[in-house]
């Protein structure tokens, strides 16, 4: 949707801002304000991105005749406010939140979709409703994972500034553990779905090719992930120095938009 869009970039900007000292110390050579944009610049661009992004979001809400879900976008921008100016170096609150709001614009987005004017949810559309809660799931665990490592790999400028990071109170070896116990979270999860997806793709083999062949598909995707989120799981372990904590910081997007990608997939295979 347009209007989170408009408040995420703006979010960004907002980070960047008030990150810039110490941005000095943890990405010289990439920092933008005051190196590329003025920070007065910026600071106008966070301004109209937030009114944009605010505006349509009520502009959403009225179409859908539940204007008071307007007031989520206020929360949303609001929120990445605190983050960025209080919550960030404050000792997994930054992170929890960061997490999150990941995970309330996924169901955000949910609202907005099965709650047309005028219409009651059908049972169906509550049984998609639960789908993407659990989507919303998978979205908060991947995002607190990847706002970890991100502290690790900012341990340094982090521990100049006197931040409260999970990292800096219990180490990077200690943080790693506790790393590796969120990742086996979306392995067990995928895992248990897997097991039904083997059963169903065992009961159709027998009946309808077409039905075996989706489920085929869906079931490779899956195991997709699991190899991804194994091969995270090995990296932290064998992670010590930033450029590492930048590769599974990458590798958490891409699992990221591997798995909400997965939605308009499985929608497509279940329509054909």
């Amino acid at each position: 949707m347009f209007a989170l869009i408009a408040i995420v970039a703006g979010g960004y900007i907002i980070n960047d801002i008030y990150d810039i000292e110490i941005d000095k110390i943890n990405k010289p050579e990439t920092r933008i304000i005051e190196k590329k944009i003025r920070k007065q610049s910026a600071i106008k661009a966070y301004y109209m991105l937030n009114f944009i992004g605010i505006a349509s979001g009520f502009y959403a809400a009225y179409q859908v005749n539940r204007w008071w879900f307007g007031f989520i976008f206020i929360f949303f921008a609001f929120s990445l406010w605190r983050y960025s100016k209080n919550y960030k170096t404050a000792f997994l609150i930054g992170n929890l939140q960061v997490a999150f709001l990941t995970a309330l614009s996924i169901i955000t987005l949910a609202l907005f979709d099965l709650i047309p004017v005028g219409k009651k949810i059908e049972d169906g559309s509550k049984i998609i409703f639960y789908i993407i809660l659990f989507y919303a799931g998978f979205s908060f665990i991947i995002t607190l994972i990847r706002e970890i490592i991100k502290d690790l790999e900012d341990y340094d400028g982090d521990k100049k500034i006197g931040a409260n990071t999970l990292a800096i109170n219990y180490g990077a070896a200690n943080t790693k553990k506790i790393i590796a116990l969120l990742i086996l979270i979306p392995i067990f999860g995928i895992g248990y779905f897997q097991y039904f997806q083997y059963i169903d793709l065992s009961v159709n083999f027998f009946i309808s090719e077409s039905s075996c062949w989706k489920n085929f598909i869906a079931a490779l995707y899956t195991c997709l992930l699991q190899v991804l989120l194994i091969i995270l799981l090995i990296k932290i372990r064998t992670s010590y120095t930033k450029s590492d904590f930048y590769f599974l910081s990458t590798l958490c997007k891409i699992i990221m938009l591997i798995g909400i990608l997965s939605i308009p997939l499985f929608h497509f295979l279940d329509q054909n």
